[in-house]
């Protein structure tokens, strides 16, 4: 596929992931890197997020800067998939899924990353691992689902988020049930049902020290796609804040069924092919490009620990 008009999209997104820290003696912090209160937080820092650096709920230390050269993100068609290279400011074509005997793997719904850069993709039935260099798949397992019930939203959760001590690969249905997923197998347990009638409209992304978000729709909201932020307890629960319709002024976004994160963004990647650029905070969307090569999009996703600048 044609590819040149995405090269500037994410030339854009490059530079922004690859922004350096500010100087700690010049921003009023304290020697250790760390904060005193939240009365020495950045003014800009919501006063209940911690600063880049000061250790997360789980004990670990938040990540600011990642090696340009590791900052990758996918997303893909019902059959191919794409890297996005912050660090070449270009974008590839990987291929085609496959099998490892090169035959034509299933469509996949959606794809996950895992904090250590590695993909899993999901089809109807089946969770596979994929090789990101080649869009080789080798099969897991079979998710075990009720007829009719597939996985179209699939993510990681950091540690500290569902599960203390690692990190939790979720999915959800259309209907808005989700899952936990066990990677090493692809058995899944049923956790519990989006709240208040919302459906998954698809995809879920989950970045350490910001927060979950998905994309969202129900029947009294059908001119665009909802962003949320989910909020998922230790007993399984999932509270939803909604943020509001995913729109640029009487435009409505709809089908963003692949969702990631970077710098201070959230990218909807729409089942038209096109790229939508969006508010965490208001939901406001942005058409960046609906030249993008592609003529679908039917996932998208990035490591737990992509950046995040506040």
């Amino acid at each position: 596929m044609r590819l040149g008009p995405f090269v500037r999209v994410w030339c854009c997104l490059g530079l922004v992931a690859c922004a350096q820290p500010p100087d700690e003696e010049a921003d009023g912090g304290a020697e250790d890197g760390g904060w005193e209160d939240q009365a020495d937080l950045p003014p800009d820092l919501p006063a209940d997020r911690p600063p880049d650096g000061v250790p997360d709920e789980a004990g670990r230390d938040l990540p600011f800067d990642i090696p340009a050269a590791d900052v990758l993100i996918y997303a893909h068609s019902r059959d191919t998939l794409y890297t996005f290279s912050a660090a070449t400011l270009t974008v590839a074509e990987i291929g085609v899924f496959r099998l490892s005997d090169g035959t034509a793997a299933p469509s996949m719904l959606d794809l996950a990353v895992n904090e250590a850069g590695e993909v899993y993709t999901a089809s109807e039935t089946r969770l596979f691992r994929c090789d990101p260099a080649t869009a080789a798949v080798s099969p897991v397992g079979d998710f075990g689902l009720a007829a009719g019930e597939a996985l179209y939203a699939l993510t990681f959760l950091p540690a500290g988020v569902l599960r203390s001590d690692r990190e939790t690969m979720i999915g959800a249905t259309n209907a808005g049930a989700y899952y936990e997923v066990d990677p090493a197998t692809a058995a899944t347990t049923h956790l519990g049902q989006y709240p208040d009638g919302w459906l998954s409209s698809g995809d879920i992304v989950s970045i350490v020290g910001l927060g979950t978000y998905a994309t969202l729709k129900r029947y009294d909201h059908p001119d665009s796609d909802m962003l949320a932020e989910m909020t998922f307890r230790g007993d399984g629960s999932v509270a939803a804040r909604v943020i509001g319709p995913i729109t640029d002024g009487a435009t409505g976004f709809r089908q963003l069924f692949g969702l990631g994160y970077w710098g201070r963004s959230l990218y909807g990647f729409s089942n038209s092919g096109q790229l939508v650029e969006i508010d965490r905070d208001t939901a406001e969307g942005t058409l960046v490009t609906a030249a993008t090569g592609a003529d679908q999009f039917w996932g998208a996703g990035v490591t737990t620990v992509a950046p995040v600048i506040f």
